[in-house]
């Protein structure tokens, strides 16, 4: 629980950098709050983080902050937590062809994990070339009542996106801040595959532990419209595990059970948080309606 509160925190300080001068109206502590309503939400919702992403920018209405920012702030965030992931991802993968296991891999899904390493390398290449790429390109227009549904998310998706590319390229040190913060938030959640592993007996390093948990993400994301990735996330961890040499179905069953264990009391805390959230949100609003009707 340790590890994950840490790794969820640095996750938080992520995203609180890409609210820029709106970081002042709310705290890290604070927004962790947010945070976990928001993931928990996502986690177990058929909507994935597309709903728990729209639930974070509710959330942070209260504050003060708008709903653009709000929303420009949770989709940049994103996008660093995705791409220092494929980062680390690649690079466990690399250390994995020097390793014993690599040849395990090659023999039985070499074309696989070559096309994988391949469509991932290129996707993270085109994103950061799209987004440090000038363009004259004006602002998208924002959407209107009259416009059809699909018309309206086109311009919505087209303006985060511009948003997005502007953000990287007028505030490039805060981008970047929010990346390495990223990347650490995804290193020091992998230390609970590692540490599990080494409880249990097994001798691993620390780079196994970032092989495995970025590998099973990777699995999670393919089912990612299944609530919780229930089955997908055993399955990554079976498979998986069998990639560095353990195929014990006793050993998998408990990794499963350790994790979901986990899962579950932070979904208990999301669930304990989002209550005091709407307390709080109601008393302030309540004592704001007060001065109001007293001035």
């Amino acid at each position: 629980m340790g590890i994950t509160y840490l790794a969820y925190l640095i996750g938080t300080w992520s995203w609180h950098v890409c609210l820029g001068s709106d970081r002042d109206k709310i705290s890290v502590f604070r927004l962790f709050s947010l945070r976990q309503v928001g993931e928990t939400v996502g986690q177990y919702n058929p909507t994935s983080i597309v709903g728990g992403d729209m639930l974070k920018v509710e959330l942070l209405k209260p504050y003060g902050i708008g709903t653009s920012n709000a929303a420009n702030s949770v989709v940049t965030s994103r996008i660093t937590a995705v791409l220092s992931q494929i980062l680390l991802f690649l690079i466990a993968c690399i250390w994995l062809l020097s390793s014993p296991s690599g040849q395990f891999i090659i023999d039985k899904f070499g074309t696989l994990f070559y096309g994988l390493v391949a469509v991932l390398a290129l996707a993270k290449s085109t994103l950061f070339f799209w987004l440090g790429r000038k363009t004259k390109q004006a602002k998208p227009a924002k959407p209107t009542e009259g416009q059809s549904f699909w018309r309206r998310l086109s311009l919505r998706i087209q303006d985060l996106l511009w948003d997005i590319r502007t953000f990287y390229q007028n505030h490039p040190r805060m981008f970047w801040y929010s990346y390495l913060l990223a990347a650490l938030h995804w290193v020091v959640g992998s230390l609970e595959f590692y540490l599990i592993l080494r409880f249990l007996g097994y001798d691993v390093r620390p780079m196994h532990g970032l092989l495995l948990d970025m590998s099973v993400i990777v699995f999670k994301s393919l089912g990612a419209f299944i609530p919780g990735q229930l089955g997908v996330e055993e399955l990554g961890n079976k498979m998986m595990l069998a990639a560095i040499g353990i195929s014990t179905a006793s050993l998998w069953i408990t990794v499963s059970i350790l994790r979901r264990a986990r899962q579950l009391c932070w979904i208990a805390i999301g669930f304990i948080l989002y209550l005091f959230i709407k307390k709080s949100d109601y008393v302030s609003s309540h004592e704001m309606g007060s001065l109001i009707r007293k001035s």
